[in-house]
């Protein structure tokens, strides 16, 4: 039996592609909202060329088809738009335009309209015009400078950062829109870019620059700031995360390596004294841990309540208990394949008004019928006109 979703009754309308911006549509559908995605007749989303991603970032998503460089097109997206409450788009600012469904269109159709404009580099600046993606976005805001070892060339995460941040950037600041809507009525634009996020989000390095001239350099796996903060080698060849960030943490891994002195050792009084000395403080710790399988050096750490982490696989993620025990794992079946698949569960977790996931991304087009004839009252001559076209 479906959940009432805490967004039930918010109808939005996406015409957008890729991940960012599908992506906060995402995590406003799990909650209820119903997103109807606009695609690209024949052709769909960029995103589609990932099959197994497009069964996430779309789910409980309905997908129609419109060809918005027709002219046609253009009126039939308003109509949509008049039954919408929200609409995000990712398109640069002059493709809007000569579209003719940027803001200033689209409050002509809807007063109280709110619109999420996200772009690469936002409505306004020089850079306005530019494409980006992910990696951009991320060398931009200058994470990728500060990531990596200093004597290698820069890299980027496993995975594209910037997207993720930007998906829920975008969900967070739809929800605010939403909610001065819901106390006055009124709509307005949200102008957010793909690598703001990424900039807001790491609040020391700017503040530091100014105050102390500091510019943040590539460091490898430890944490310039404190000590011990690094990846350790254990006996058996395996890696522990050990992010000793407080001075209680520091006494307990203190006594878990079996050297309690150390911390009334002059040089490691301190975070600071730590960071000072940390090739010192680090040799304790390897010595340590080199004796131990990475099972065993878990255990030891544990029972000394010491935050550690291995480095998981997706094999790991898999099997682990509290992932399953926290339902960061579902199951939902998926046509393709005749069965249910795995992908992530909901984040985050409501006790009154829990997210649910429906269905996978959806096919091509497949909600065209239900859209088009059941929401605009398009009859079945005026459809497949619409195909002939390539409308639709």
């Amino acid at each position: 039996m479906s959940s009432k979703g805490i967004l039930d009754g918010i109808r939005v309308l996406e015409a957008s592609s890729m991940l960012a911006a599908p992506g906060m549509a995402n995590l406003l559908s799990d909650f209820g909202a119903e997103v109807i995605k606009i695609e690209q007749p024949g052709i769909g989303d960029a995103w589609r060329m990932s099959k197994n991603g497009w069964k996430v970032t779309n789910r409980n998503k309905k997908s129609i088809t419109l060809d918005l460089n027709k002219e046609q097109a253009t009126d039939i997206f308003y109509q949509l738009v008049a039954q919408s409450d929200v609409v995000i788009t990712n398109y640069r600012p002059g493709t809007l335009k000569r579209w003719r469904i940027d803001y200033e269109d689209l409050v002509k159709v809807k007063e109280n309209i709110v619109m999420m404009h996200f772009s690469a580099f936002g409505r306004y600046g020089p850079y306005t015009e530019k494409p980006g993606f992910a990696r951009v976005a991320e060398s931009f805001s200058g994470l990728t400078h500060m990531t990596g070892f200093p004597d290698r060339k820069p890299i980027f995460s496993g995975y594209p950062i910037g997207d993720s941040m930007g998906a829920v950037y975008g969900a967070f600041s739809i929800m605010l829109a939403l909610y001065h809507y819901k106390q006055t009525g009124q709509g307005q634009l949200i102008d957010l870019s793909l690598y703001e996020p990424l900039v807001r989000t790491m609040e020391n390095y700017l503040v530091d620059y100014d105050i102390d001239g500091t510019i943040p350099e590539r460091v490898g796996t430890h944490n310039y700031g404190v000590a011990p903060n690094d990846l350790y080698a254990t006996k058996d060849n395996n890696w522990i995360v050990l992010p000793a960030s407080s001075p209680n943490m520091f006494i307990r891994l203190a006594n878990a390596i079996g050297h309690p002195e150390l911390v009334e050792d002059p040089r490691f009084i301190t975070n600071k004294s730590r960071v000072a000395h940390r090739l010192e403080l680090d040799q304790y710790i390897n010595e340590f841990f080199s004796q131990y399988d990475l099972d065993d050096l878990y255990n030891i750490l544990t029972e000394h309540e010491v935050a550690c982490a291995t480095i998981n696989t997706v094999v790991d993620i898999f099997n682990d208990p509290h992932i399953k025990e926290r339902e960061n794992i579902i199951s939902i079946y998926d046509k393709e394949h005749n069965r249910d698949i795995k992908m992530q569960g909901i984040v985050p977790k409501f006790s009154k008004t829990p997210g649910e996931v429906k269905w996978v991304g959806p096919e091509l087009g497949s909600h065209n019928q239900e859209i088009y004839q059941g929401y605009l009252s398009f009859s079945d001559q005026q459809l497949e006109e619409l195909k002939s076209l390539g409308v639709v």
